[in-house]
């Protein structure tokens, strides 16, 4: 389905819930835009969360923890039912995500709250290639995990983690793709991983991301809302000594329906992904190098790249 295609999908589908006749002719063209953010609503806060190596793991309380992230990723191509476009728009993203957190005890369990902070741009290419880059700042996220059972003997570890993002970032509502996603966004996290033997370890993970509503899509401030969205992951992790490990993990991510002004769009997730990690951790703290990609894509981008290098100190 080509660009010309999906406005044309969208004036049917506007036409099938408000008069066009009421809207004046001037207003058209600024209601199909609304219709097209909503089909392809893009921006840096609107990923799953992912657990990397270690992530489920609990640190040791009353420490200070600061990473720093590079982010590169690009999204390539328009999917409907599985079904890719025979245009080919692109969109590549490169973010800095800086976090800083302390972890500490709590009625006999450990937990860990931090904020972070992405900044960087998003840079539409191809066929998007006229719509226009968006630099800045992206949206803050608070988070708090609490571990309810942790043992570092067995390597056994149980949490839950919530995050709550808030609409700091970058977002104009005359363009398409925008660093921020100007609404909260909430999520709640767990996971559990166990050691498999004595070099392998076993971790599993499930979230849910709950969206607030948008009320500042296109030049006429219609409303966003935005279904939860779910993952599932699961992966071993292989630890080759005491310094380097690696990590598979698949993730299956599905939900996050979007609708505008309450009708539907009919663009259910259902998504198929793999990440690859490197980490080595070292007296000067712990680095890790990822590489992941889409397997499969329902709706909306293909993610085709997506490479991070991570540093992650305590102090």
């Amino acid at each position: 389905m080509n660009i010309k295609k999906i406005l044309q999908m969208a004036k049917r589908q506007f036409a099938r819930s408000v008069s066009l006749r009421s809207t004046g002719p001037m207003r058209q063209p600024a209601l199909l835009v609304v219709f097209f953010v909503s089909l392809f609503f893009v921006s840096l806060s609107s990923h799953a969360i992912d657990l990397n190596p270690f992530d489920a793991v609990a640190p040791p309380p009353d420490r200070n923890f600061f990473s720093a992230a590079l982010v590169n990723s690009e999204l390539k191509g328009n999917y409907t039912n599985g079904n890719k476009s025979r245009d080919t728009p692109t969109l590549s993203s490169n973010q800095l995500q800086l976090r800083l957190g302390r972890s500490y005890s709590i009625g006999g369990l450990t937990g860990l709250s931090f904020v972070q902070l992405p900044m960087g741009e998003l840079k539409p290419g191809g066929s998007a290639s006229r719509q226009p880059t968006d630099y800045g700042l992206g949206d803050l996220t608070l988070a708090t995990a609490l571990w309810l059972h942790a043992n570092r003997q067995t390597r056994t570890y149980f949490g839950m983690a919530g995050y709550l993002t808030l609409p700091t970032g970058s977002y104009s509502n005359q363009q398409l793709f925008n660093i921020g996603g100007k609404r909260v966004v909430g999520d709640i996290q767990f996971a559990y991983q166990t050691a498999l033997s004595k070099s392998f370890d076993g971790m599993v993970g499930f979230d849910t991301m709950w969206f607030g509503p948008n009320n500042q899509v296109g030049p006429n401030n219609a409303q966003l809302t935005q279904k939860p969205l779910y993952t599932a992951q699961i992966g071993p992790i292989y630890h080759l000594n005491n310094t380097f490990s690696f990590a598979a993990t698949y993730l299956y991510m599905w939900g996050a329906e979007t609708a505008v002004n309450g009708l539907s769009n009919n663009n259910a997730l259902q998504t198929h992904r793999y990440l690859l990690s490197a980490v080595a951790t070292t007296n000067k703290g712990r680095f890790m190098l990822q590489y992941g990609t889409n397997l499969d894509t329902q709706f909306g981008f293909a993610e085709t790249r997506r490479v991070l290098l991570r540093y992650m100190t305590s102090f």
